[in-house]
């Protein structure tokens, strides 16, 4: 019989209560050493790699001691990560995860494609040289004199650039509706084009006869001036005076309301000024069933009517207004329902976000970007 061992029969002498502390210190650290990188690493939930510690084993048999000469094995290194599922290699993981991630902007670039015409379209940027220290002022106004000329010409050049590309859209429609061939950006292309070759050959005469000193008379006639040739000064300037234009409109429209109302009054019917429908809210049809009270609301809220009258101090006719009304709220329902089919508002750029609330009457001088956007989510909500 073999001899059993003297260790096992001899009674444990106590140990002193920092061992026990330093000791079980030691193992609760290198227990969470082999735990961690368990917790870092992906888990691909593969029964035939992972392995599993059966509850009723004691817990100190898969514990290490500090002293054992394998205990720096038990946390990886950084540098090298350790794949636990072998059937996918990380080069398909890493493919696979592109792919699930390039689908939305690739959408989001069509959309924006359809409702936002190309940067041609737009003027081209005005790059003012700096007065420098020293600099005589005649000497500064000639290079800055120089930087409009390169600003109209090119301007001109985008201007006859969008009339070749307007072309080559219409042959596509070929006796069809523009709204069936057309995405929303091509239209706006074809039908700002139309105007702007209207207004091309008086605003070449001026810069030939001017040259560099259009800019001092350019500000009073913005009509004449195609789009992509007016500086920024220029159109801040236009967006000041219609936004003021609408206020004063406003504000004589209150003063006159009475009358306007009780103009049109049928008998039987009590005076109301409160029936007045949202812009969103009415299309082109029912522009016959309107009074005139509400008709001139509509206009001095879209901008419908001519200035001519402002001038004069004189109510338009009602026939004039519904001409007027009517236009432009066909034009806003063919435009809501083309950006609504290719992407909807929130695929508009900043500049076509800026037009389109300039076009619905909102006010869009010291707004920011959101509020412009909140105000055409709210006007698209009611569509």
């Amino acid at each position: 019989m073999k001899p059993r061992p003297l260790s096992l029969l001899a009674i444990p002498s106590r140990q002193p209560r920092s061992a026990l502390n330093v000791q079980c210190h030691r193992q609760f650290h290198l227990h969470r050493l082999a735990v961690l990188p368990s917790l870092t690493q992906p888990q691909w939930h593969d029964r035939s790699v992972t392995t599993s510690i059966h509850p009723y084993l004691p817990r100190s048999q898969f514990l290490r001691h500090a002293s054992s000469s394998n205990a720096a094995a038990v946390k990886p290194s950084p540098s090298s990560a350790v794949h636990t599922n072998p059937s996918k290699p990380k080069s398909q993981i890493a493919a696979s995860t592109r792919l699930t991630t390039s689908h939305a902007p690739l959408r989001t670039a069509e959309a924006s494609e359809k409702l936002n015409p190309p940067q041609e379209t737009y003027a081209p940027e005005l790059n003012l040289p700096e007065q420098k220290p020293g600099q005589g002022k005649l000497k500064w106004l000639f290079h800055a004199g120089r930087a409009y000329i390169a600003f109209y010409k090119g301007g001109i050049k985008n201007v006859r650039s969008t009339a070749s590309l307007a072309k080559s859209i219409r042959a596509k429609a070929q006796g069809r509706k523009e709204e069936d061939v057309f995405t929303r950006a091509e239209w706006q292309i074809v039908r700002r084009s139309k105007r702007d070759m209207l207004r091309l050959p008086a605003f070449g005469i001026l810069v030939l006869l001017l040259g560099e000193w259009l800019p001092l008379i350019a500000l009073y006639i913005t009509p004449v001036i195609p789009e992509p040739c007016r500086i920024p000064g220029q159109t801040k300037r236009s967006l000041e005076k219609q936004e003021k234009r609408r206020r004063e409109r406003q504000r004589r429209l209150g003063l006159d309301a009475a009358r306007l109302v009780g103009t049109d009054r049928k008998p039987g019917i009590p005076r109301s000024m409160n029936a007045v429908p949202a812009v969103n809210s009415v299309g082109p049809e029912d522009v016959d069933r309107l009074d005139l009270f509400s008709l001139l609301a509509l206009s001095t809220k879209l901008d419908a009517h001519s200035k001519f009258w402002d001038f004069v101090f004189l109510t338009p006719p009602k026939s004039i207004l519904r001409w007027d009304v009517g236009r432009k709220l066909a034009y806003l329902r063919k435009d809501d329902g083309l950006i609504q089919r290719d992407g909807g508002w929130q695929g508009l750029g900043k500049e076509e976000g800026k037009r389109a609330c300039i076009e619905r009457g909102i006010n869009v001088l010291g707004r920011s970007d959101q509020n412009m956007r909140n105000d055409l989510a709210a006007w698209f909500a009611k569509r």
